[in-house]
């Protein structure tokens, strides 16, 4: 074994300590014995690291439960994940919507308010307001409990956290989204495009856990794409990675058009209802129905292949509103996908609810907490304030 010197001493303290932070978060009850079998590290160790995790309020001893055999129960230790709270916005089209969650994701409460496609950003920033009110009053939490705020948009977004440069939310460039947060959140705020996001949240609570290489395709009202390289978010030099639908040969320009323009669609269908009539009536056996929802999986399809012959992933993971009914369309996006790669990745259908994206947000925003907390050894468990360190923080 080599030899550690007295200057990398503290080095390897702090390497284990968030060494052995990551093996207690990771289960719901870890005792000393799985913590020395999980990091080879010794008895003496295990007890002296998971002691400091205590005092610095990351780690909190569990009650010990009598295992009916007369003797005394292992003690164990557990993430204290309700000691901050983290705060995941999707602001979308035709709704805004939120989720409050303690500092390992676990969802406390949520809320959203639809919305007119057309409404203005004052409309869409009150709505969001008022979500915002509803969450937090609904797990009794003051904004100064949020330790990390992170919102989800439609568009490309730059540094800034602002789509300066297309954005399908009308005027929303003018949007100073991080400013209109932080009046009300002293904590960290970040921005980021919604399907990076949703592919965050598929990642850490989806169907492609633990994969390197992932396409996401965001089959919704709107079609979008982000990709995971090595288990990174690619975000490309502005934000702008994935949004190849802006080009037209790839289809996705017009992937709903048939899928809302069936002739039997009621006048008065709104069009957020309209593609989810279309599928219902596929189901049922309408020929004309089932037609559209093929062209719409092949039109999905070509946009899909250009970012796989791109990227070579090991996984294409599809998401989004078109996904329940992904029984009707799935095989085909399969088949024409196939026609068009060099090698066929494993395509999955998202096991996520309709939260998605407010939860990948809220990983964007667990993420801001890990790079604070944990980058140089480990820092005291205290809620951050906003421009105290870790400000450039990114997705993945």
């Amino acid at each position: 074994m080599a030899h550690v010197t007295k200057r990398e001493q503290p080095q390897v303290r702090d390497l284990n300590l968030v060494r052995t932070f990551r093996e207690v978060r990771a289960g719901s009850g870890s005792t000393t014995t799985e913590l020395v079998r999980a990091t080879g590290l010794s008895r003496p160790s295990i007890n002296s690291l998971v002691s400091e995790l205590t005092d610095l309020g990351w780690v909190v001893a569990v009650e010990p439960v009598p295992n009916g055999q007369g003797g005394r129960p292992p003690q164990r230790f557990r993430f204290h994940a309700e000691t901050g709270r983290l705060l995941g916005i999707d602001i979308g089209v035709h709704r805004v919507s939120a989720v409050l969650t303690d500092l390992a994701g676990t969802v406390l409460a949520g809320h959203e308010l639809a919305l007119e496609p057309a409404a203005p950003p004052a409309e869409r920033l009150a709505r969001l307001d008022v979500v915002v009110e509803v969450v937090l009053a609904a797990a009794d939490v003051t904004p100064d409990a949020v330790w990390s705020v992170a919102a989800a948009v439609t568009g490309p977004v730059d540094a800034h956290g602002r789509t300066s440069m297309v954005s399908p939310l009308p005027s929303w460039a003018e949007v100073d989204l991080v400013g209109h947060l932080g009046r009300r959140f002293t904590c960290p705020v970040q921005v980021e495009n919604d399907v990076k996001v949703a592919l965050l949240a598929e990642h850490e609570w989806g169907v492609v856990r633990g994969a390197r290489d992932v396409v996401y395709i965001l089959a919704g009202l709107r079609t979008g794409a982000a990709a995971l390289v090595n288990g990174r978010i690619v975000r490309g030099h502005g934000g702008a990675a994935g949004e190849i639908g802006a080009l037209p040969a790839v289809r996705w320009l017009r992937a709903l058009d048939g899928l809302q323009s069936h002739p039997g669609l009621p006048a008065e269908l709104p069009e957020s209802e309209r593609a989810a009539w279309t599928f219902r009536r596929a189901r049922q056996g309408d020929a004309d129905a089932r037609e559209r929802v093929w062209q719409y999986a092949r039109d999905l399809a070509t946009g899909a292949a250009a970012v796989v012959l791109t990227l070579d992933p090991e996984v294409v993971v599809l998401g989004g509103g078109s996904t329940p009914w992904a029984d009707l369309w799935g095989a085909e996006f399969s088949a024409m996908l196939s026609k068009s790669v060099v090698r066929m990745p494993r395509v999955l259908v998202s096991s996520l609810g309709g939260d998605h994206v407010a939860r990948g947000a809220v990983r964007l925003a667990m993420g801001d907490v890990e790079r604070r907390f944990f980058t140089d050894g480990v820092r005291p468990a205290r809620r951050p304030v906003a421009g105290q360190g870790a400000e450039r923080a990114q997705s993945g």
